[in-house]
């Protein structure tokens, strides 16, 4: 945003040098870009953060100013001279859409002469980088840039039907603007069209067809809001950005679309003539409520280390606008102003008190006595499940939500549905919402081997974005879980005890079930299913080893093995307490065992039924699977032997060999009874 230090001292007078206003500015988090000369004035360019749009025109830095140098702030009153014709016999104005346009003003001026602005306007405009046009669009472009509403004037005669619609775009619609470029249009852009067609493109830019003109002589005036997301993505999506999208996207204050109008109405009677037909035609209502926040004087302090005084916060928060309601000893109630959408809690009062009264005031050794903020159980579950990887040796990856057609030809392990598009897509080529992270962490492993970084394991934990398909009125179209997904070299088995590490970490118990994926290796491939008590066991992940297919689509070389699990759904074992249990001092009694199946078995039955088995629980201390072999001549056709490696070990005592025995025996048994194994002779 660049301000014009004569033009701002319209509305504040403060007694320092440039420099110094540059200085206080900065401080209070108008950062600074630039300052230069520009004839008799001088041009600050300063970087207005996005929650700030108030500052955005002249009038909103100049209410910082007022505060910061404690000056009178005079804004001002807009005096029209209205003739006695109504405005609505002169123009119809309709709203189909309201989601893209909650409210539209337009007023008419009759008989302007349009010509070149005076000298004092074409300068301020010139000092700001704005090419002076003519007296009429020039007031538009004043007016906006004074206050922070954009405007936008109608040669009258030229619109058709003397009729105003806002509405949707039609697919294929064309519409020519005022830069003479013709764009096609899409259903989710916004149009102001007359009764024929589009005549500017809502909260963008006008149409060539109802520019004004030299021969223009009775004048439209526009003043609406406009939905953000709306004016943003018809702004992107046709590489159209101006002054007026860039201020319609963050939101200008809603009380100014009555005031800019009137004053740009008084303005153009001022310097073009004409007369101002009475009142203003108008459609909808303004969107956006005034929030309501209590202030306890003594948070200040706690925030801060040092003391603001009851009265000085006061004063500062007065004089940006906020206006008391209520007060007792210990708190006060205060309204946010309607410019000043960002501020909706106790803390946002604190910043803005402190960046006023100055964050150089804080000493830089006073303690602060800080709270700590509890975790909540989706924090414990994505700190969990991330120190158990880069334990295991994994790094983080961060990648891209929005992903091209070619990952998304990988199927989800979530959702048959086909990916949500993306318009315009947010990066060239990457027009789709992921469905799962597994493709977008294989392309990372693909890029790191082929820059010699072969070993790199690697995890994410980010959302995916699910077409719910047929959603109830009032829902999401979109289930948005979220995952952790991990890429590892090795075979099956690393990826499957990595992703049970997670689970058991997080307080879970979970069987392993065959399964299939288009991304995983026929027969190498499981889905996970979590048991909790009293409930229905639910199906949390996938887990298999990389297809070749698959593996050569990203550059990568096999065998590389990969999980998927879904943290939204074990987020309730994340919030269970751990119990540290100290090392046993007593030795361990190791034995293997060798079982044979049936060939169809599968492990995870195993391992369940020896988990299972009596004592198993409190002496078992660890179970590994050593072998698989398959011989029919010896093993008997349709049979597999598997060798388990069995660790005993008690807290309380040395296992006698009659234990020990007791639980080889109670294994056997349980195998049997549940996987009809025997062991082998």
């Amino acid at each position: 945003m660049i301000i014009s230090t004569t033009w701002l001292a319209e509305y504040v007078r403060w007694d320092a040098p440039v420099d110094e206003l540059v200085r206080r500015l900065l401080m209070s988090g108008l950062n600074h870009e630039a300052t230069w000369q520009v004839g008799a004035d001088t041009a600050i360019d300063i970087e207005v953060t996005s929650n700030r749009p108030d500052c955005l025109g002249h009038v909103g830095v100049a209410r910082e100013v007022a505060v910061l140098f404690d000056r009178p702030l005079h804004i001002p009153a807009p005096r029209l001279v209205e003739a006695a014709v109504p405005a609505s016999a002169a123009i119809a104005v309709e709203i189909v859409d309201p989601d893209v346009c909650p409210h539209y003003t337009a007023r008419v001026i009759r008989g302007v002469r349009v010509g070149p602005s005076p000298a004092w306007l074409a300068d301020r405009l010139r000092t700001i980088g704005i090419e002076p046009v003519n007296n009429v669009v020039d007031v538009t472009n004043y007016v906006m840039m004074e206050c922070g509403q954009p405007l936008h004037a109608f040669d009258l005669a030229k619109l058709r039907g003397r009729r105003i619609v806002v509405r949707r775009a039609c697919d294929g619609e064309t519409f020519r603007a005022i830069n003479h470029k013709e764009y096609s249009l899409t259903a989710g852009m916004a149009v102001i069209a007359d009764a024929e067609g589009p005549v500017a493109l809502a909260g963008v830019m006008g149409g060539a067809e109802s520019e004004i003109a030299t021969d223009t002589v009775d004048v439209l005036l526009e003043s609406a809001q406009f939905a953000p997301l709306v004016v943003r993505a018809a702004a992107r999506g046709l590489v159209l950005m101006s002054a007026s999208s860039y201020r319609f996207e963050r939101g200008p204050d809603p009380a100014a679309v009555e005031w800019a109008s009137r004053r740009a109405a008084a303005l153009i009677q001022e310097l073009a003539g004409g007369e101002v037909l009475a009142g203003v035609v108008e459609a909808g209502t303004l969107a956006g409520g005034r929030a309501t926040i209590d202030l306890r004087a003594a948070r200040v302090e706690e925030v801060l280390g040092v003391p603001v005084s009851a009265g000085r916060q006061a004063e500062i928060l007065t004089g940006l606008g906020f206006v008391k309601e209520a007060a007792c000893s210990e708190r006060c109630r205060w309204q946010a102003p309607s410019w000043r959408r960002d501020v909706t809690r106790e803390i946002d009062l604190v910043e803005e008190i402190a960046r006023i009264e100055g964050y150089d005031k804080v000493p830089e050794d006073r303690p602060i006595h800080a709270k700590p903020v509890e975790q909540s159980a989706r924090e414990k579950t994505i700190r969990v499940a991330g120190e158990v990887l880069v334990a295991a040796g994994l790094c983080e990856a961060m990648t891209r939500s929005v992903v091209s057609e070619a990952f998304e030809a990988t199927a989800s392990p979530w959702t048959a549905l086909p990916p949500r598009r993306v318009s315009p897509a947010l990066v060239r080529g990457a027009d789709r919402l992921r469905r799962t992270l597994l493709p977008s962490l294989l392309e990372a492993c693909g890029h790191n081997r082929a820059v010699g970084a072969p070993h790199g394991d690697l995890f994410e934990v980010a959302r995916a974005y699910l077409d719910r398909g047929g959603n109830a009125a009032g829902d999401s179209p979109l289930e948005e879980p979220l995952l952790v997904s991990l890429v590892t070299g090795g075979a099956y088995a690393r990826a499957k005890g990595l992703a049970e590490g997670v689970i058991r970490r997080l307080g879970g118990v979970v069987v392993f079930r065959r399964g299939a994926l288009d991304l995983f290796t026929p027969g190498r491939a499981a889905e996970i299913v979590l048991e909790r008590a009293g409930e229905a066991p639910e199906r949390v992940g996938v887990v298999g080893e990389v297809s070749d297919e698959v593996l050569a689509r990203f550059g990568l070389e096999g065998p590389v093995s990969a999980a998927e699990l879904r943290l939204d759904l074990l987020e309730i074992s994340g919030s269970q307490p751990r119990k540290l249990v100290p090392p046993s001092e007593f030795p361990a009694v190791q034995r293997d065992l060798n079982l044979v199946v049936d060939q169809g078995m599968a492990w995870a039955e195993l391992e369940r039924a020896i988990r299972q088995a009596p004592g198993a629980a409190r002496m078992l201390e660890s179970l590994d699977l050593e072998q698989v072999w398959e011989d029919a001549e010896r093993l008997g056709a349709g049979k597999k032997s598997l060798v388990v490696a069995l660790r005993f070990r008690s807290q309380t005592g040395t296992i006698s060999s009659d234990e020990s025995k007791r639980l080889i025996d109670a294994i056997v048994a349980s195998c049997g009874q549940a996987c009809g194994a025997v062991l082998r002779g």
